[in-house]
């Protein structure tokens, strides 16, 4: 009877894994082609360019505020057509203070402060009822530093009607400062890179990033703006946006650069977040997303597997279970797991050479690879702890990411 059951078990887990392999498997070979794919579209005359509304949320980041208004003024984009709108959240640190001294010496540049915390999705929503400038919502981060071209280049993919955000390539500029760095980097690579890059090649929805990402105002409008108290306003978007029938588009060219968590305790809590916040997503969208026929059936699996988030590693850590369990009761029922196992885990790490290969990785960033087997175990841990707390309904706090302003 206990092998039954361990049989039983092992099925759906086995599935699990089997997809999010071939699906690796599929979305790096989508990648092997030559880049033309990936050239910058062609940017029209700047007297044709729309008018830009950029938005940057903000929480105590005043120490990061002069590094990136000043990469906000030199965007090469007409005065006339650009605002700026620092929104401070309740800052505690002065960042509304160094906010006024930055808007008061460019003009079209605005602050919108809050004396109370309302949250990042309520605050731009609340910027938008605000000011109606713009019919491109732009948004950064505090910590990003956009490219002088970005806009230029960001904007033109909205000349296709049925667009309805776009989402830039963020380079990381501390990928070497600790080991934590670098698994943050190669995780974020990965996801933009193979991931974000192939689902756009395929037309299989890629994401939302949540900064460096660029909204048409009328479809943001319609669709709800962004939900008040979600953890993952972008994740949100992303799938409502293709239930409604449009599109969103992964810009490589248009590059901002941001830096990642340098400690272990940075990297949990920004993927507990994470992984919080497409819990959310997948209660309110997957049984939507189930049913809904306008959506074509790989549309519809890829949404689904975009919404389960880290699933694959709870599935990768149910099989090792079950292995121990069943050598522990003498059964060789659950034995071809194994090969699934090992096949789950090579996959991921061909996908990261593959990657490395293609985008001509430095010597520093490869001699690094034997951190990924240590820090993969951190990934689980905050898959297993984003699901336990979801499920305890734990309360939900904004922790700030520790950063330094890097020249």
């Amino acid at each position: 009877m206990s092998q039954t059951i361990l049989l039983i078990t092992a099925i759906p887990i086995t599935a699990i894994l089997l997809v999010f392999t071939i699906r690796r498997v599929l979305f790096t070979l989508a990648i092997l082609p030559t880049d033309d794919q990936d050239r910058e579209h062609p940017t029209p005359d700047l007297g044709c360019l729309p008018e830009v509304l950029i938005l940057v949320p903000c929480r105590d980041e005043g120490n990061m505020m002069p590094g990136l208004c000043q990469a906000l003024s030199q965007l090469d984009y007409p005065g006339e057509s650009l605002q700026v709108v620092l929104i401070d959240d309740a800052s505690v640190d002065g960042t509304s203070v160094v906010m006024e001294q930055q808007a008061a010496a460019r003009q079209g540049w605005h602050v919108l402060r809050f004396s109370s915390n309302v949250g990042k999705a309520r605050a731009l929503n609340i910027a938008l009822d605000r000011f109606a400038f713009g019919e491109i919502v732009y948004i950064f981060d505090a910590d990003h530093r956009p490219d002088s071209q970005a806009l230029r280049r960001g904007v033109p993919y909205f000349l296709a009607p049925r667009v309805a955000a776009v989402t830039g390539f963020t380079r990381v500029v501390n990928p070497l400062v600790s080991p934590s760095a670098f698994y943050a980097t190669v995780e974020s690579y990965t996801n933009q890179l193979v991931t974000m890059r192939a689902k756009d090649r395929l037309g299989l929805a890629p994401a939302l990033l949540g900064s460096n990402c660029a909204y048409r105002r009328e479809l943001l409008r319609l669709s709800g703006g962004f939900r008040n108290g979600a953890f993952s306003e972008d994740s949100e978007l992303t799938v409502t946006f293709y239930r409604e029938g449009y599109r969103i588009r992964f810009a490589q060219d248009v590059v901002s650069t941001q830096q990642v968590p340098q400690s272990m305790d940075g990297y949990l809590k920004q993927h507990i977040r994470w992984g919080r916040g497409l819990h959310d997503v997948a209660k309110v969208h997957a049984r939507k997303i189930l049913t809904d026929r306008k959506l074509s059936l790989p549309l519809r699996v890829e949404l689904l597997l975009f919404t389960a988030g880290y699933i694959d590693r709870l599935a990768l850590l149910s099989a090792l279970l079950l292995l121990v369990f069943s050598y522990l009761m003498g059964s060789a029922n659950v034995l071809p797991l194994l090969g699934v196992i090992l096949f789950s885990l090579v996959t991921p790490l061909g996908q990261i050479v593959a990657l490395f290969l293609k985008e001509r990785m430095n010597v520093a960033m490869w001699i690094r690879l034997p951190f990924i087997p240590v820090f993969f175990a951190l990934d689980i841990f905050a898959a297993i702890r984003s699901m336990v707390d979801t499920i305890l309904n734990q309360p939900r706090y904004w922790t700030k990411t520790r950063r330094e302003e890097i020249p």
